[in-house]
């Protein structure tokens, strides 16, 4: 596929432990990214490029449950707990389940 300066395409970058979506997605072109890229976005964030937004939405959900676990895992070793944890899921803002997976024993 052919892009030239001003044609659109889906950008994903890596999420942080307050990231939200819209943190980490975002819809730009040649001539956007190298605006954010002027304006503080790093290489270090790994953006990655998409033509097609279901892609990028998937890839950037997926970076976002990596911060999550992390965060849960901090929590955990900050006096938190995850006994009991049977299951985890991936929701949408209006809490439509995206994924769900059994896990396998208790984490705590």
């Amino acid at each position: 596929m052919r892009y030239g300066p001003d044609d659109k395409f889906w950008c994903v970058t890596d999420a942080t432990l307050e990231s939200e979506l819209g943190d980490v997605l975002f819809e730009t072109t040649l001539r956007g990214l190298a605006l954010q890229l002027k304006g503080g976005l790093s290489m270090d964030r790994n953006p990655t490029i998409f033509a097609r937004r279901e892609q990028a939405e998937a890839e950037a959900r997926n970076r976002l449950l990596a911060v999550q676990a992390m965060r849960a895992i901090l929590d955990c070793s900050a006096g938190g707990t995850l006994d009991g944890a049977r299951r985890v899921e991936l929701r949408d803002a209006k809490g439509k389940l995206l994924f769900g997976t059994a896990l396998p024993g208790s984490l705590g």
